[in-house]
């Protein structure tokens, strides 16, 4: 279970303290695809980056099974948390089985050396996303979508309970966005993991988010899908003169 206790999110700059995310006060339980949608600006990777332990909240704090995340070793964290980021920091000359392998490092010995399971569990991850053909492949030869899968093999190499992907989809079609969810939901439901994304795109985090928490400006909400729409929460999201949500579809519609 990932507890957040009066969360505050944000930063200080000149030494004033600028709040995005406040007071949060949720509890989550493991296996949900927890969606954090909200318009740009509403601090969505910051919240991302404050779960799991990059970044700092500026007053309350983030529980995993009641061990508080920023007071965990860094060792204890890449057990426990697994991300991928929008920034990429990474050697183009590798390829992608050598990238996903640096997964494994929180579990390999203090030389770093893998064992044969080690090599294992890469193999498997890279047919069950079907990126077989990227194995050998040198990053800086792959397209951003590529990448973006090659990234998420190696959170799940850390074969951590809680997963966080800030915009997991924004290089992918709509057909290998589908088959990525598609393998999201089923990892959350087969392994019980807690996977946590950002996204812009409402409609499909509508439509495959267990539960959302939608940051908007100055406040936030969360719950089901179904419990948000029938609060009338999308209906007030954007100006309607711009953008309408119809509650029985379940999905945004821009007017023209």
């Amino acid at each position: 279970m990932i507890t957040l206790n009066k969360l505050t999110t944000g930063y200080a700059k000149n030494g004033v303290l600028k709040e995005i995310s406040t007071e949060l006060q949720l509890e989550i339980k493991k296996g949900s695809l927890v969606g954090i949608l909200g318009s740009n600006g509403t601090g969505k990777s910051t919240l991302i980056k404050t779960l799991a332990g990059f970044q700092k909240p500026l007053f309350g704090s983030v529980q995993i099974q009641g061990k508080t995340v920023h007071e965990m070793s860094p060792k204890q964290r890449a057990k426990s948390i697994s991300v991928v980021l929008t920034e990429r920091q990474f050697n183009g000359d590798l390829i992608g089985r050598e990238l996903i392998q640096l997964g494994r490092q929180p579990h390999t010995n203090w030389r770093g050396k893998q064992t044969s399971e080690d090599r294992e569990i890469v193999s498997q991850i890279l047919k069950q996303l079907n990126i077989e053909q990227l194995a050998d492949q040198m990053l800086k030869t792959m397209s951003d979508g590529e990448v973006q899968k090659i990234l998420l093999a190696r959170a799940l190499a850390q074969q951590t309970p809680i997963v966080f992907l800030d915009e997991p989809s924004s290089h992918l079609d709509l057909f290998n966005k589908s088959l990525l969810f598609q393998e999201i939901k089923k990892i959350v439901k087969k392994e019980m993991k807690t996977v946590f994304f950002s996204s812009h795109d409402l409609n499909t985090a509508i439509q495959i988010s267990d539960q959302i928490i939608l940051l908007l400006n100055n406040q936030w909400e969360y719950g089901s899908p179904d419990e948000l729409i029938e609060k009338g929460v999308f209906q007030n999201i954007f100006p309607k003169e711009t953008i309408l949500f119809d509650p029985k579809k379940k999905q945004f519609n821009i007017c023209v």
